[in-house]
């Protein structure tokens, strides 16, 4: 039997309606990931400059910085920040350590940051 007009326009309106219906799910399931992820790292950038200014050290005129020390609390803490944000962002592993690292220059503001810290943040 030959489809008339008006049962191919039903058609036709009930597919684009599937589509459009899908499409807009899609969109709205994406912007509400990404803004968890945006939320996620927000939360990681405030708790790493909370315990930055707990303990970065005071730049006199003329002195040296003294040396920045982590203690174990503080490295769990980032440790724990870098894999909850590596979960979030689905990171792929390539880019582990450069992350560890700027965390770390982050919470401690010095450039130089040690090799086997970064190791155990991103070891599994």
């Amino acid at each position: 039997m030959v489809p008339t007009h008006i049962e191919i326009a039903q058609s036709v309106i009930e597919t684009s309606y599937r589509l459009r219906h899908h499409s807009l799910a899609g969109t709205a399931a994406f912007r509400r990931d990404m803004d968890q992820s945006r939320k996620a790292i927000k939360a990681s950038r405030e708790l790493l400059k909370r315990l930055r200014g707990r303990h970065r050290a005071l730049d006199w005129e003329g002195a040296d910085p003294a040396p920045v020390v982590i203690s174990a609390f503080d490295a769990d803490i980032l440790r724990s920040a870098f894999r909850e944000l590596v979960r979030e962002t689905n990171l792929p592993e390539c880019q582990w350590r450069d992350i560890a690292a700027s965390l770390v220059y982050e919470y401690t503001g010095c450039e130089r940051v040690e090799a086997c810290l970064v190791d155990w943040m991103t070891g599994k």
